[in-house]
Parts: structure tokens; C-alpha cells; sequence
């Protein structure tokens, strides 16, 4: 919008109030004086005159405030405007208005390079009709057009676009609809971003987790299916040993003979165990691991756990379970509650002196969840070295692996197993001050019991 010269250069003039409100304002004074003459005699005659000669000075004097003051605001007006436009056409992001019928009424600069144009002049004349030339998916105007009906506004709204030159790119619409003072529509008015590298990046980042997921998943498929040729000699061998260590068809003879036929059976258990820990870290991986859920004392299941964990370790330090009578019942996997204890259990036997203390220990949290916590006081590891303990195949340091036996799959099977469950597995540990392991399971895991009726 701009200012006629005239209305700049004289805002006192007749243009301003104009030429016949100007003789009208004369004409009244001159008449207010001329009809006072004969009520009053001539010799108040100057002063009637005067008096019509103020009259028309107040006039002009009003019509000129309020002449400058129309000035100042279309002034201000103009300059608004001009520094919206300025605003719009320096933006980055492409900027529009449209009818409703999808015609472009304004667009800047940004977004005729985005579409592919090389001015909004020619991007309005080429670009008439958005429905059918501009979104690959011909519905998409009608989606805009019911959200703005519903909302009046819609927010990233993404969407495939074909640009002049043929080629598609993905953008994301924010548009409003403008209407006047009385409700009455005017135009849509939005902003246009171009997202192809975004959402390019991003379908790259789900294919590349897709296909990692899928060969995990084909991963544990080939060791479950290999389980069986793996574990099968095994197993004969065990069972084999055992019949020998007992002696069921005859005594062995020599009795170096039964110390070799101890070792190789405890080996070939400790085997089968490392085979079965790999088999089920895998299959948890790969999502092949379907939990079979009960209702579990959990009392009875600590006490399970501690008892098998004692008969495979007869030096150890002793292991105590404290639990309120009154926890409520935990829906899990007794199966999967099971690994998770025994393989906690088994840590902190293996670095925990015989002078040691193990605890287990399980209470309802805040939430309304059950936490089960085990506590140890054995060597302990820098708080820096726990996560790289929750890794597979990781050991802690080469003192460790000299000294200590096992995979490093205690830990990492463990919270595999309990993020199955929906829990989070915490650790608190300090070198020299011992470890403590917490299993937390969220409040719809707690089964509260049923209180038998009085009698």
C-alpha cells in the first residue's frame, strides 16, 4: 500500500478536509455574524464578525488535528507494511497465501527456489491450481482443507511435492486461515520447509535398524537351530560321565580314573551352561523369547534360586533372604525370575570371599512396584565400569580374567531378561565396598494377595 503524494505534502490543504467543507465552515461563520448584526446594532457588528471568523478558525483547526493524525496512521501503516514485506522476502522459509481454491496470492522468493521456480511471478502464473499439480497424493489438498475446516490451523503437516521440473521432495506445511472482522474467510496463509535430506536421514536410520533387528533376529534363529547339534553330543557326554562317577554298571578301576571322569563332567556342565546363556542372549535379541507368565511367591522363588546357586558352590559366603510377609504376589516368567536370580546369585558368589555376607532382600517401592535387591560384600567395581559390565563378552579388566571364570553373559542375560519383564536393573557398587544389584518391576507387575475370609 502507499501514500498519495498530495496527502503528504499538504495535510492543511483543501485535500485534506476538502474544498467544499472548507467553503461550508466559511460560509456558516460569515452567516452566524451577519445574523447576529440586526439583533444587536451595528456597532456589535465587528464582533459578530469576529466571532464567525472563530468559528471557522476552530473548525479548521479541529479538521487539521485530525488530518494529521489520518497522515501519521497511514504513515505508519505504510511503513508496517513495507517491513512485513521485507520480512516475507528475506525469510528462509518459503512463505505463502492461497485461496481456498488453490490459488497462490502471495508467495516470497524461498519458496518459489523450493518448488523449483525462478521468481514468485512465474511460480503464481505456472501454479494455479495446488490440488492437482503441485502434492503427488491428489487427496492431500482435501486433508488440508478438512484439518483447516476442523482447526482452522495446521501444524507439520507433511507432505510429497512435485517441483517444476518434475522431481520430489518432502516438505512440512504450518498454515493458518485468515479471516476478516466479521468471521468472513480471506485466504490461507503458512510457511514451507523443505525436509527431504531430513526425512531422508531418517529413512535411512530405520532401514539400517531394520535390517540390524533382522539379522539378529536370523542370528538367533541359526543358533536355536543349531542348539540341537551343539548340545546333544554334549548332553551324551554328561550323561556318560555320570553313570561312570556313579559307577552303575561297575566300578572304573583305577582311581585316577574317577578324578578325571569329576572333571569332565563338571566341565562339560559348565559348558552346557555357557551354551545355553549365548542361546538365550541371542534369542532375546532377536525377540524369539515369549514369557510364560505366573503368579510367583517371590519368597520361594529367592529361596530356589539361593539353594541351587549354594549345591554348585559349597565355599561360598552364606546367602540370607529377608522378604515381609505381607509383599504382594509378582507376575513374571518363573522360568526367566529363575536365570535373573541364579545368574545374579552366581556374581556374587564368584567375587565375594567366604568371610563375605551375600543379602537378598525385596519390598514394594513408591509406585506401587516390588524391587528386589542383592547386596554383597565383595570386591566391588568403579562406578565408571558398570555399564561396560552390562556389555556381553565384556570383562572388567585383565586381573578379572585371569582370576575369575565365565563369559561376562551373568549381567547382560540378566537384564535382558528383566527388560522382557518390563523392570529396569540398577547397580550400585564401589571398589572394596561391595555390590548391589536391584531388579525393579513396575506396579503392573505387583498382584496384590486375597485375604482369606474370617471365620
Amino acid at each position: 500500500m502507499s501514500l498519495p503524494q498530495k496527502d503528504i505534502e499538504h495535510p492543511l490543504g483543501f485535500e485534506i478536509f476538502g474544498r467544499w467543507r472548507f467553503i461550508a465552515s466559511l460560509t456558516t461563520g460569515l452567516g452566524i455574524g451577519l445574523a447576529l448584526i440586526p439583533l444587536s446594532g451595528n456597532e456589535v457588528a465587528p464582533a459578530m464578525v469576529a466571532f464567525g471568523a472563530l468559528c471557522i478558525a476552530a473548525g479548521t483547526a479541529l479538521r487539521a488535528g485530525k488530518a494529521e493524525t489520518h497522515v501519521e496512521e497511514l504513515r505508519q501503516k505504510l511503513l508496517d507494511e513495507r517491513s512485513y514485506h521485507a520480512f516475507v522476502d528475506g525469510a528462509i522459509e518459503g512463505f505463502f497465501r492461497t485461496t481456498r481454491e488453490g490459488r497462490y496470492l502471495i508467495v516470497n522468493p524461498a519458496l518459489a527456489q523450493i518448488y523449483g521456480y525462478e521468481s514468485p511471478g512465474q511460480l503464481k502464473a505456472e501454479l494455479t491450481d495446488i490440488a492437482a499439480s503441485l502434492y503427488v497424493d491428489p487427496n492431500r489438498r482435501n486433508e488440508f482443507e478438512s484439518l483447516m475446516k476442523d482447526r482452522r490451523t495446521v501444524h507439520n503437516f507433511v507432505s510429497q511435492i512435485r517441483r517444476r521440473d518434475g522431481s520430489t521432495i518432502w516438505i512440512v506445511e504450518n498454515a493458518r486461515a485468515v479471516t476478516d472482522d466479521d468471521d468472513q474467510f480471506l485466504f490461507y496463509e503458512g510457511t514451507v520447509e523443505d525436509i527431504t535430506e531430513k526425512r531422508e536421514s531418517e529413512e535411512a536410520t530405520l532401514r539400517a535398524l531394520r535390517e540390524t533387528q533382522e539379522a539378529m533376529r536370523q542370528k538367533a534363529v541359526f543358533l536355536a537351530a543349531m542348539s540341537h547339534e551343539l548340545k546333544t553330543p554334549l548332553n551324551a557326554v554328561i550323561g556318560f560321565s555320570d553313570v561312570m562317577r556313579q559307577e552303575l554298571f561297575g566300578p572304573v578301576g583305577t582311581p585316577r580314573y574317577r578324578g578325571y571322569i569329576d572333571d569332565i563332567h563338571g566341565n562339560g556342565r559348565r559348558l552346557l551352561s555357557m551354551i545355553n546363556d549365548i542361546l538365550d542372549l541371542s534369542r532375546v535379541e532377536g525377540g524369539l523369547i515369549d514369557l510364560e507368565e505366573l503368579e510367583l511367591n517371590v519368597p520361594d522363588a529367592l529361596e530356589t534360586a539361593r539353594d541351587a546357586v549354594m549345591e554348585g558352590a559349597k565355599e561360598a559366603a552364606p546367602i540370607r533372604v529377608a522378604v515381609p510377609a505381607t509383599l504382594p504376589l509378582l507376575r513374571a516368567d518363573p522360568k526367566r525370575l529363575h536365570q535373573i536370580l541364579a545368574h545374579l546369585l552366581s556374581n556374587a558368589t564368584k567375587f565375594t570371599d567366604v568371610g563375605g555376607r551375600i543379602d537378598m532382600r525385596a519390598k514394594t517401592t513408591a509406585d506401587g512396584g516390588i524391587s528386589i535387591a542383592i547386596r554383597d560384600t565383595g570386591i566391588g567395581m568403579a562406578p565408571e565400569l558398570i555399564q561396560q559390565a552390562l556389555e556381553p563378552f565384556k570383562q572388567l579388566d585383565a586381573r578379572l580374567e585371569r582370576s575369575f571364570e565365565g563369559l561376562g553373559l551373568g549381567l547382560p542375560l540378566a537384564n535382558a531378561l528383566l527388560r522382557l519383564h518390563s523392570g529396569q536393573l540398577a547397580i550400585v557398587s564401589a571398589p572394596g565396598e561391595g555390590t548391589t544389584v536391584s531388579l525393579n518391576f513396575p506396579p503392573e507387575r505387583t498382584v496384590m494377595r486375597v485375604r482369606a475370609p474370617a471365620a
